[in-house]
């Protein structure tokens, strides 16, 4: 699947689902791979890094009070002004959603979901030479 096709999915889901501002689909590592197109080429690097580094933090979490696994289903942060999600997105991707305070958090997970099942095998990127794990 190519980056206009990864970004026009992107422009689907923030058009289906209120309250959406943003979505990123990014790699393990924190490099975006595409966004949506009102987020700025900087804004979306930098959020790539956020992305990567809280979705990092839940996996921390998940080891040590989970199951065990290492796996993280969702992680969410709340802030002054909006809501970010991050969903595991195939092997080494990730997508993230930046929301209005307004949205509604059970929607934009589901429909989150619904997109990773749509692009499923296309969003799995594999790990940089020389990248550890993360």
């Amino acid at each position: 699947m190519d980056l206009d096709t990864l970004t026009w999915l992107l422009e689907g889901l923030l058009e289906r689902t209120p309250g959406t501002r943003h979505a990123l689909v990014l790699s393990r590592d924190g490099l975006k791979l595409c966004h949506s197109s009102g987020l700025r080429a900087d804004s979306a690097d930098h959020l790539a890094a956020i992305a990567a580094g809280v979705q990092s933090l839940a996996h921390s979490a998940s080891v040590e009070f989970g199951d065990g696994a290492g796996g993280v289903r969702q992680a969410m942060a709340e802030f002054y002004g909006g809501l970010l999600f991050i969903v595991e997105a195939g092997h080494g991707a990730h997508l993230a959603v930046i929301t209005s305070e307004e949205a509604e958090p059970g929607l934009v997970g589901h429909n989150m979901n619904e997109l990773v099942e749509q692009m499923g095998e296309h969003l799995t990127t594999p790990p940089r030479a020389g990248a550890g794990p993360v």
